[in-house]
């Protein structure tokens, strides 16, 4: 499991980017597992995994741990 950070949503297209500290880790809205509970936007951190994608590695089964935006 990794920790990160929202560093880039594009609502309109549901997806963004997870930055862990080292890369920018690509996402799609529906690998967030508690979006109902949430409206997901940059800043927010989140812990995720990291699966094999189209056209990379993307981050799944991504939980926001808080709705705070982080400085």
């Amino acid at each position: 499991m990794f920790t990160g950070k929202i560093v880039r949503f594009n609502k309109n297209r549901g997806f963004g980017f997870i930055n862990n500290g080292e890369e920018d880790v690509f996402f799609f809205a529906d690998s967030v597992l508690n979006r109902e509970d949430f409206f997901i936007k940059d800043g927010l951190n989140v812990n995720f995994e990291i699966a094999p994608g189209y056209k990379g590695p993307q981050a799944v089964n991504i939980k926001i741990i808080d709705d705070e935006e982080v400085e």
